[in-house]
């Protein structure tokens, strides 16, 4: 924002700074960092005005980076020390004390008394209060804002039109016509696409219809030359901006078309130099920040004749290395000037002689080693002053004695002693001084006394020890002092008398270890005070300080705190207490601060609160996190009404989590009791938290967790919980948590870290992934059990409805009690128990001694679904032995002593789905004993003494859809191996163990040495059976005749369908490539005499910005080339006729209509029009008289109704094929 001197008041600036400073505490929090460079001047906590641009005046868009600060203002920041709440609009003072307590580094803010303000010519002082979008009702002059632009009207102090305008790109088809606003006031900001391909460029005239704009701003508009008369027509322009430019070079005639410009801003562009700019007498302000100006000359500046207006120049981050000249040959009525960052290494003597009006000089972050005595003699008005960040070797004697008007000073980083504090004892008037970073030891009170009006005082990061008694009694009006970064051990009684003014102080990074009980009392405006990273034991007293309302005081080595801590500060908003030593909080210690909104206590050894700590706390973020608490029945005791967050996370709890400790946090955002020692979360803990977003109960010791204690009250949102680290146990009532994460209901929980959550199950100490297990794996172990909701009677002693576990066995039930398991398993049994329980699932009897399985082992299991006996010394199932399982989907066999399966052994097992037999002893299958079975059952017969099998057995093990076979002795006999052969080769897919298949020669005595064994998958069945060979090979070759003869015809079938296929496809190249080749056209028919009539072949329907192709590339191919005769809108429509008459004659007067679709098309209001006009006449016509040219990637979800259509049923022509121009040739007339 332009300013000029005349803002510099005092009065002003004073009572803008008080207001600003108590802004500072409850809104940004803003403080001075001990250990970064800081510009000239400092920003202030609040909202300091600092030089931008129009820009940000008028669309908030300017870069703050290129101001006259120069360099970046430290401002405090947050460290990511805790999640960061959405903060309501009446807890703005919550967020604003989070950020002093949660940071590394608790800073003080420099209200910089003398911020160089600058008014733009519009001077809007209250955008957000005057601006408004155009609307028809505020449109001056009939304005119309273009599409790619946002317009606002602003009203103070005079009526203006604001036009941003976000372009892809610029060049000399960009019409800024359309911007024409008579004699409207109007300001222009280009704002283009930094990631855009197109390159930036500007041209002459191209803002030549601009009459009224009085600022013209471009902002990421990468274009490297500014060319004569670029500004043409610009007569009132009296603000340029431009901001990244590429190596910015400029006609040198540039500005000639603007005689009257008076803010002239080049930044972050690379400009080496800038044209002469001797003729612009007008000129006020001249910002060069950010560029690589190497001299004074480079500038433009130096003319034969001085510039009487120009009172601001910026120079700022560049690469001067010297100031050579008198800055008095540029204007001598120079109020500000500003070179800091650079690498200056001297400046002359005279370099600032005749600048009688200079009240501004920024030199700061430069590479000067020594400044002449009498550099400053002619500046005797000078009140802001940086000579920071220097390599002097020396600070001249009397070189600032003269400065007597002096008010802000800065001398930071420059190896300074004590003696500083006489070379600027004259300069009596100073109101901000800024001594940090020097190697300043000790601190005489005489040597403060003439500083009577100092406001600010920074000496933080020297080697200041002791503070003597009264040592800034002169100092009466100071409101901020920083002295952080010391080696300061003690704080006596009188240390800060006749500080009644400060609001701010800043003593963290000191040695202190004692402080006398009434050090503070003399501090009575005191609002933040900042005393972490010291050694103190014992508090001071807070008595009468009723403005503190920040306090610091994080690591230290307090160990006590009780009601007496705070006494007398009720006002205090936040109190950081990290990383101390504290074991005990006494009773009423925070009780009676009604204004307390974030208390930390992290990082302590707090083992016992009392229970009356808190009281009825206006708390609204409360840590104690990594303490030594295991007792948390201190909250009943105490309501927390405002409390958001909560952190009891890496303590000691045991406690239950129940409601009632839950119902003292109704307005809980984010609970956190992670790494704790709980085990036990009651039903509907949560339920009361209507505003909970956040739940961490991570590595705790729960084992179990009902699907109720995660619910809670309707919320549109569901809240975030962490479960991971607890040893949760997988049992019946955890199956629940497999399918939370899908549930509609808005009650539950989303665990956030459902994927990394471990478990043990039932019979096993094994670490399972819980996601992956299957829910009949969720088990609960029970002997009697009995469903109380289904029956009445299982309180009395004979209920039917009870079920009991079998006294040899174990059983388990899973959540919904659909899977009831019992295991048998090597328990010595010689039969199946009686008492299996009639609603059993599965059954496993594995390695018993179960001989023989009858018609009566398996009565009342009418649920059972598998059953398991392995190694269980069977040798006999009787026929009918399963009849009673008619829901039995899984029988294991295996390792047993079975020699016969009988066609009855299975008998009406339609469910069954898998059978293991493998491992017996089976010689002999009946027929039928597998078609019992339904389709795609799995069957295991391996390692068994099976020589062969019925081939109606075969064929219903043909229905299968698994089969281990390998592992038998199948005999190589000719009469059984055709059939064998046969199977296996028409079912080696399902044969798992095909490759293992082997058949024996011997067939009298398996075990006799003289067999050979042969592996069916390497031996011809020609090589084993020769004789049956011979006949089985005269019928194969009659087959393979016939299929021969019908894949032949079938062959040439496929290839002509193939044919007709691809020509049917590519029927449109085809069409193409017969007229190019011959001329002739295929299924075209003859043009409408109407058509003859026609004055032209195509209209040409475009956006403006396709220019660059359309224009130069095919227009002229098709005109004089192909010699068509076209229309385009810039060329051949009738001037003063209305858009909308000229594009509907158009399209009349055309035989065809060619549509460049492209993005820029499809954003163009009256391109949709032109098509629309386009598509009705084809519709009304029934003919297809559009050619639709497809010019880069679109995305067809934003095309409109008529044009998606369009382009769904119909072919268009890339830009990109290789037949573009035959494509094109051939649709045409």
């Amino acid at each position: 924002m332009h300013i000029g001197a005349a803002a510099l008041m005092m009065n002003t600036s004073v009572i803008s700074v008080k207001l600003i400073c108590m802004c500072a505490i409850l809104s940004a929090m803003a403080a001075l960092p001990t250990d970064n460079h800081q510009s000239l001047p400092a920003s202030s906590a609040a909202n300091i005005v600092t030089v931008t641009t129009v820009t940000d005046k008028l669309s908030n868009t300017g870069d703050a980076n290129d101001s006259i600060q120069c360099t970046q203002t430290d401002q405090f920041t947050t460290s990511g020390a805790f999640p960061v709440l959405e903060t309501k609009s009446n807890d703005r003072e919550v967020e604003a004390t989070r950020e002093i307590l949660s940071s590394p580094r608790l800073k003080t803010e420099s209200p910089s008394l003398f911020p160089l303000q600058r008014t733009t010519i519009l001077q809007p002082s209250i955008l957000q209060e005057t601006t408004r979008t155009i609307d028809n009702e505020n449109k001056p002059h009939n304005y119309i804002c273009p599409a790619e632009c946002d317009c606002w009207l602003l009203e103070n102090p005079i009526s203006h039109v604001s036009v941003v305008c976000a372009l892809s790109h610029i060049n000399n088809e960009t019409d800024f016509s359309v911007l024409n606003t008579n004699t409207f006031p109007s300001a222009l900001t280009i704002r283009c696409d930094p990631l855009s391909l197109w390159k930036n460029k500007l041209y002459p005239f191209m803002f030549k219809g601009l009459h009224s704009f009085i600022a013209l701003i471009f902002l990421n508009c990468h274009f490297n030359y500014v060319p004569e008369k670029t500004f043409y027509g610009m007569t009132a322009l009296r603000e340029l901006y431009i901001s990244d430019a590429e190596k910015i070079t400029f006609h040198t005639a540039a500005f000639d078309n603007v005689p009257y410009l008076e803010d002239l801003s080049v930044v972050h562009s690379e400009m080496s130099s800038a044209p002469s700019l001797c003729h612009l007498q007008s000129l006020r302000f001249v910002n060069f920040t950010n560029n690589n100006i190497g001299t004074i000359e480079e500038t433009g500046l130096l003319c034969n004749t001085t510039f009487k207006n120009l009172q601001e120049i910026v120079l700022c981050k560049n690469n001067l290395r010297k100031i050579s000249i008198n800055i008095s040959e540029i204007s001598d009525n120079l109020l500000h000037f500003a070179a800091s960052d650079n690498k200056i290494e001297q400046i002359s003597e005279y370099s600032f002689m005749g600048l009688y009006l200079l009240s501004w000089l920024d030199i700061e972050n430069n590479l000067i080693t020594s400044f002449s005595r009498n550099i400053f003699q002619d500046v005797n008005d000078l009140m802001v002053l940086s000579l920071a960040k220097n390599r002097l070797l020396h600070f001249p004697s009397g070189l600032l004695s003269h400065l007597r008007n002096l008010t802000v000073l800065h001398l930071f980083d420059l190896s300074l002693n004590q003696s500083i504090f006489n070379e600027i004892r004259n300069c009596q008037n100073l109101q901000e001084l800024v001594l940090k970073n020097n190697l300043i030891e000790n601190i005489e009170m005489l040597s403060l006394d003439p500083f009577s009006r100092l406001e600010y005082f920074d000496i933080s990061n020297n080697s200041v020890r002791t503070l003597s008694g009264n040592l800034f009694m002169s100092l009466q009006n100071l409101q901020k002092l920083n002295m952080s970064g010391n080696l300061i051990e003690t704080l006596g009684k009188d240390t800060f008398s006749g500080l009644s003014k400060v609001d701010t102080l800043d003593l963290k990074y000191n040695k202190i270890r004692t402080l006398h009980s009434d050090c503070l009392q003399p501090l009575l405006a005191l609002s933040v005070l900042n005393l972490s990273y010291n050694a103190i034991e014992n508090l001071p007293s807070f008595r009468g300080l009723q403005n503190l309302y920040v306090l610091d005081l994080r690591h230290n080595n307090i160990k006590y705190i009780d009601s007496s801590s705070f006494a007398g500060a009720s006002g205090i908003g936040g109190i950081n207490l990290n990383n101390n030593r504290i074991r005990t909080i006494g009773a009423k210690t925070f009780r009676n601060l009604q204004s307390l909104v974030l208390l930390f206590v992290e990082n302590n050894e707090i083992d016992y609160i009392e229970y009356n700590a808190f009281g009825d706390a206006s708390i609204v973020e409360l840590n104690l996190r990594n303490n030594n608490i295991s007792d948390i029945n201190f909250f009943r005791y105490s309501n927390f009404p405002r409390l958001r967050k909560l952190d009891l996370s890496h303590n000691y709890i045991t406690m239950p989590i129940s409601s009632a400790f839950c119902s003292r946090f109704q307005e809980i955002e984010i609970l956190l009791i992670s790494n704790n020692r709980i085990e036990v979360v009651s039903n509907r803990a949560f339920e009361s938290l209507l505003n909970l977003r956040f739940l961490d109960l991570s590595y705790n010791r729960i084992r179990f967790l009902w699907e109720t204690a995660l619910t809670t009250s309707f919320s549109s949102v569901k809240p975030f919980v962490k479960l991971q680290g607890n040893p949760f146990r997988c049992d019946c009532t955890m199956q629940w948590m497999k399918k939370w994460q899908y549930s509609p209901d808005v009650k539950n929980m989303i665990i956030t870290d459902l994927l990394t959550l471990t478990c043990t199950i039932a019979n096993s100490t094994e670490v399972s992934m819980l996601h992956r297990l299957d829910t009949d794996k969720f088990q609960c172990p029970y002997i009697t059990e009995c469903d109380s909701l289904k029956c009445s009677c299982c309180n009395l002693n004979a209920c039917e409805c009870s079920i009991k576990c079998p006294d040899s066995c174990s059983c388990f039930y899973n959540g919904d009690k659909s899977v009831n398991m019992v295991h048998c398993d090597q328990k010595g049994l010689d039969q199946v128990p009686k008492e299996i329980p009639p609603v059993a699932t599965h059954l496993y009897l594995d390695k018993n001694s179960i001989s023989v399985l009858s018609i009566h082992s398996f009565t009342n299991m009418a649920y059972l679904e598998y059953l398991s006996m392995c190694d269980s010394n069977i040798h006999t199932i009787d026929d009918y032995a399963f009849e009673r399982l008619p829901s039995l989907k899984t029988i294991h066999l295996n390792g047993n002593f079975i020699s016969i399966i009988t066609s009855k052994t299975f008998f009406e097992l339609k469910n069954l789905q898998h059978l293991s037999l493998s491992n017996n002893r089976i010689t002999l299958i009946e027929a039928g004993s597998f078609s019992y079975f339904p389709g795609k059952y799995k069957l295991d017969l391996s390692r068994n003494m099976l020589r062969q099998v019925d081939e109606n057995v075969l064929f219903e093990m043909s229905f299968a859809s698994s089969l281990n076979l390998s592992g038998n002795p199948w005999t190589c006999d000719c009469e059984f191996l055709v059939g064998f052969d046969n199977f296996t080769s028409s079912n080696v897919e399902k044969i798992q163990d095909f490759s293992a298949l082997t058949c024996t020669t011997n067939d009298t005595n398996t075990t006799s040495p003289s067999n050979t064994t042969k592996l069916l998958a390497n031996t011809l069945l020609s090589d084993l059976c020769p004789s049956i060979t011979v006949q089985h090979t005269t019928e194969l070759q009659d087959n393979n005749t016939l299929v021969a003869t019908l894949t032949t015809l079938l062959g040439i079938l496929l290839i002509v369908v193939f044919i007709v296929f691809i020509i049917f496809w590519n029927r449109d190249f085809l069409k193409v490539w017969i007229y190019v080749k011959f001329g002739w056209r295929i299924c075209n028919k003859e043009e409408d005499e109407a058509d003859v009539y026609k004055p032209y072949d195509a209209f040409v329907s475009y956006s403006s910005k396709d220019d660059d192709y359309v224009v130069h590339e095919l227009i002229p191919v098709l005109e004089k080339n192909m010699n068509y005769r076209l229309c385009v809108h810039y060329r051949d429509f009738p001037v003063g006729a209305a858009i909308a008459d000229n594009i509907l004659s158009s399209v009349e007067s055309s035989k065809r209509v060619i549509v460049v679709l492209s993005k820029n098309f499809v954003e163009s209001e009256w391109c949709h029009y032109e098509f629309q006009i386009a598509h009705q006449r084809l519709l009304a016509e029934k003919k297809n008289r559009i050619i639709m040219i497809l010019l880069g990637d679109i995305d067809k979800s934003k095309l409109v109704p008529e044009l998606k259509d369009y382009v769904q049923t119909n072919t268009y022509v890339n830009q990109n094929d290789a037949w573009f121009w035959e494509k094109i040739q051939y649709a045409m007339p």
